[in-house]
């Protein structure tokens, strides 16, 4: 534990007092030095006179001559192997040695983010947090031990947080799991490097505002899970459990990613995204562009609305960055300059695969009668949620003798009270069909309603979303009306059409797919059974396609990862197997074939609870 006014010497001379500390205890037979000797020391580097010291401690200055000559100079003379003469009083001569960089006194401080404009984090903020408030307080002491750059200390207490919250929660909270990788990287880099383990950066980029931050750790447990199984690897490699407990942290159901004997290691930042729809351009973006140099940045994995991915690619276009995207689904992506494409590689599906997906399961699906009334509701201000109602309604206008088409309502993201005119007429009308298409987080009413809108009481009528209805929050709100016995457990007519499923059957936890059936065993160890998402599937895609072209070309920095990754994705139309399946792309970014599965709410009489199931 650090000692009380030595804290100064961590803030303002960035010395790291408690390595210092602890080798002069190891030189001098392991023997423990006084508190008041380490604060003789902390009161001497910050520049105070013995005179002073002693009025401090209101001792006699004979007495602090005492303990120098005694207790402290011998130990500092021993550690730096010269006379004791040489170092008497000279602490200026003492300040150079703990300062050069070389002898790993010296703190290297994690950067200075955040501003008014972003914020970003590889372990100095915490953006998720449970109730349990000493949790909450470990964290808050790790983040200020990484911010001082004390990373064992850090270490220690984002380990503590995490093992607390999987003993009362029974899962683990990604963002902390990023963190404690961040943090050994941090304490153990130099020997990383000596063991020529690349480490290479990669930004996430999440709207934690969103859901509750719902979303936001749906993304980061793809990201955390294989930023876990990368690193061990190279912390094995290492040494490192001999030091510190990587049991703490492994699962049981372990299991490597690595196709090559390349050594890396993977550094995430964090990054909250605001999802402003109506700033001009993504100040987000901007930041972590003009970061990206200082951070030695990878690529970026984001954004999360198909609008922010617009805003924040021609950014990164121009600064030669990749933006790998795991959820923006909008059809204006499909469309971009050449320039713009180079950079961007989409591992979700796109509007026009998934929407048309679910036309097909209406059209071919369903039985019953004839001219099925349809009304549909989005979000006439998102790219992506028009984009996603002109695919599915030129799809079903294909169908005149199946479809009557009700009256439109456009502005889901209005206050709910402006759209229940809208839907007492589509009742009236004994609307058979609702497709309802929210935005991606950009206005937050629209999920509020589109789970208003999911609990109407409307006899033998279907409600089907796209991928952003996809939200636990659907099962609270159907949950909530059956306990009121407002919903018959064999009558819930919910579905949704997603890239992937815990329960798909070709790529799930029973699939084909080996990868996918590992990522499934491995998540129910960190996360707790099924909390792995089509989110969290596809954002492990995105960093498991950086990793497969980092072990096979030298690559050095974001340049030459962009030029490498388009000529073995685009240009030589290789392949790569993940846990959604087969992963190849087009020239544009999208990805070839890309998976689309329909999901329903469905009761689970074994567990006692309704949950989104193939």
């Amino acid at each position: 534990m650090v000692c009380q006014n030595c804290q100064q010497v961590i803030e303002q001379l960035n010395i790291n007092i408690d390595l210092f500390f602890h080798k002069l205890e190891t030189a001098s037979n392991r023997r423990q030095i006084s508190e008041l000797d380490k604060e003789i020391i902390c009161q001497s580097l910050l520049g105070h006179s013995r005179q002073h010291i002693a009025k401090i401690f209101n001792l006699s200055d004979q007495q602090i001559r005492d303990r120098l000559s005694n207790n402290i100079y011998p130990r500092i003379a021993e550690l730096m192997q010269i006379d004791q003469e040489q170092i008497a009083g000279k602490w200026v001569k003492l300040l150079n040695l703990l300062l050069h960089p070389n002898n790993g006194y010296k703190l290297q401080t994690a950067p200075q983010l955040n501003n008014d404009n972003f914020q970003g984090s590889f372990g100095r903020q915490i953006f998720l947090s449970p109730p349990n408030q000493d949790i909450v307080e470990l964290q808050i002491q790790g983040n200020k031990f990484y911010q001082q750059g004390l990373y064992y200390q850090a270490l220690k207490c984002f380990i503590w947080a995490w093992k607390k919250e999987m003993e009362i929660y029974g899962t683990g909270n990604p963002e902390v799991l990023i963190y404690i990788n961040n943090c050994l990287i941090e304490y153990k880099q130099s020997l990383l490097q000596q063991k020529q383990i690349k480490i290479y950066t990669l930004a996430v980029v999440v709207p934690f505002y969103h859901n509750q931050g719902h979303v936001a750790s749906e993304i980061l447990r793809g990201i955390a899970q294989i930023q876990l199984q990368v690193d061990i690897q190279s912390f094995e490699k290492i040494s490192l459990g001999k030091e510190i407990n990587l049991d703490e942290i492994k699962p049981d159901n372990f299991f490597t990613l690595n196709n090559t004997d390349s050594q890396i290691a993977f550094k995430i930042l964090i990054v909250n995204d605001p999802n402003n729809l109506y700033a001009p351009y993504s100040q987000t973006a901007e930041n972590l562009a003009n970061l990206a140099p200082q951070l030695n940045l990878i690529s970026i994995i984001g954004h999360y609305s198909s609008e922010m991915t617009k805003k924040a690619l021609q950014l990164y276009s121009q600064n030669g960055l990749i933006l790998v995207n795991s959820s923006s689904t909008s059809n204006e992506l499909s469309h971009l300059s050449g320039g713009e494409s180079l950079s961007f590689f989409r591992l979700t599906t796109q509007d026009s695969i998934n929407a048309t997906q679910l036309a097909h399961y209406l059209t071919e699906g369903l039985s019953g009668k004839d001219h099925k009334k349809v009304a549909i509701i989005y979000n006439k201000n998102s790219s992506y949620s028009t984009s996603y109602r002109n695919t599915i309604k030129k799809c079903l206008e294909q169908y005149k003798e199946q479809f009557i088409f009700l009256k439109e309502c456009s502005y889901i993201s209005e206050k709910y009270y402006h759209i229940q005119a809208y839907l007492a007429d589509i009742k009236q009308n004994e609307v058979d069909i609702i497709i309802i298409i929210p935005d991606g987080g950009i206005e937050p009413n629209s999920l509020d309603n589109a789970g208003l809108i999911s609990r109407l009481k409307i006899n033998n009528c279907l409600i089907a979303g796209s991928a952003t209805f996809y939200h636990e929050n659907v099962l609270h709100w159907i949950h909530e009306q059956s306990q009121y016995n407002l919903v018959n457990q064999n009558e819930c007519q919910i579905i949704a059409c997603v890239p992937w499923h815990w329960h798909s059957k070709t790529n799930g936890c029973n699939s084909e797919n080996q990868l996918g059936q590992k990522f499934c065993q491995l998540g129910t160890q960190l996360w707790g059974e099924e909390n792995l998402t089509w989110r969290s599937a596809t954002a492990f895609d995105s960093a498991l396609i950086i990793l497969r072209i980092l072990e096979q070309f030298n690559i050095s920095d974001s340049q030459s990862l962009l030029i490498y990754m388009n000529k073995y994705f685009k240009e030589d139309k290789k392949q790569v197997k993940g846990v959604t399946g087969i992963i190849q792309f087009e020239k544009n970014g999208d990805r070839i074939n890309p998976p689309a599965e329909i999901v329903a709410v469905k009761w689970n009489a074994q567990h006692s609870k309704w949950q989104w199931t193939i």
